[in-house]
């Protein structure tokens, strides 16, 4: 039983991060010179496009494994009826 929440912390830790990663936006603006032209600001996820893919990828992966090491350790810990 001490695997199943071993695994369980580590999904939970890894999802909880993942989650926060992907969801956390940077604002970076640029003030033009008055008169001149307009101020821009642009939004983008704080590891960028591409790191954002590969943070969601892994996480999903360690997750899964996680559910499957979780769903091992149960079954492995049910009593046998013979």
């Amino acid at each position: 039983m001490e695997r199943v929440v071993g695994w369980s912390t580590v999904a939970v830790i890894v999802a909880v991060t993942v989650l926060w990663l992907l969801l956390v936006q940077v604002t970076s603006c640029s003030d033009a010179a008055p008169g001149h032209a307009t101020s821009s600001c642009e939004t983008a996820p704080v590891l960028g496009v591409a790191g954002s893919w590969i943070a969601g990828s892994v996480g999903a992966v360690v997750v899964a494994l996680a559910v499957w090491q979780i769903v091992r350790a149960a079954r492995s810990a049910e009593p046998v009826d013979g």
